[in-house]
């Protein structure tokens, strides 16, 4: 393979498995202390023979969300990463002070959706790709962001939910006009909790919805769905 054009790997780690590029590689999450430690450990347990560009996808069972309202008077990097931080003490305490943040782009003075990851999962994974080893780790993605990343051409004007469903859990978040305005990310049945998130935010949300992870309902009353690939 030419160093010119390295193979490209997706790895997704979550708690009981990790993925790449699609092949699903099962891992102890009662391995170590934290949650994500046997994924790692599944991840650094795998050899890369040929030069690859490795991206990480965390799963939102590792991931925090938050929506950050709009604050003016924000100069500089250091203040911005200060007012995330800031936000997400107020709703999860002093813990927040060990988490890597993360936040999107705002649509004018729209809210931000912003992300908290523990950092020693995020040194870790640096860890596991030396600057002397064959893959080289180029990017670590929350999977919402992943995911509206990758979705983003399929959201309508009027906006969307984005909802990516799991057996027991679903990250929910809703896109509107004015950019982020929602975000669920917890465990219970998703169609529950996706009712339950437009009855707290708003009876004007948009009703589209777009769906990973699960099969719509066959006859939605409320709602129109459309299955992306998860």
């Amino acid at each position: 393979m030419s160093l010119l054009f390295p193979e490209r790997v997706v790895a997704k780690v979550g708690a009981s498995e990790v993925s790449l590029n699609g092949e699903t590689i099962p891992c102890d999450p009662a391995y170590g202390a934290e949650p994500w430690q046997g994924a790692l450990a599944a991840l650094a347990a795998q050899r890369f023979e040929s030069p690859c560009k490795v991206t990480v996808v965390l799963a939102n069972s590792l991931v925090r969300y938050a929506i950050v309202p709009w604050s003016e008077g924000l100069d500089t990097p250091e203040e911005e990463d200060a007012y995330v931080r800031h936000h997400f003490a107020k709703v999860y305490g002093e813990r927040a002070r060990d988490w890597e943040l993360r936040a999107s782009e705002a649509v004018g003075a729209g809210p931000r959706l912003a992300s908290a990851v523990d950092r020693r999962l995020v040194e870790e994974l640096k860890a596991l790709f030396p600057k002397s080893g064959k893959a080289k780790l180029v990017s670590v993605q929350p999977e919402l962001m992943s995911k509206f990343n990758e979705w983003r051409g399929f959201i309508p004007a009027g906006g969307a939910w984005l909802v990516l469903a799991e057996p027991d859990r679903a990250c929910i978040a809703l896109h509107g006009r004015a950019g982020w305005s929602g975000v669920l990310n917890g465990k219970g049945a998703w169609l529950e909790l996706l009712d339950r998130e437009r009855y707290r935010l708003s009876e004007d949300a948009p009703d589209v919805v777009l769906l990973a992870g699960d099969k719509a309902p066959a006859s939605p009353v409320h709602w129109k769905f459309r299955e992306l690939a998860g």
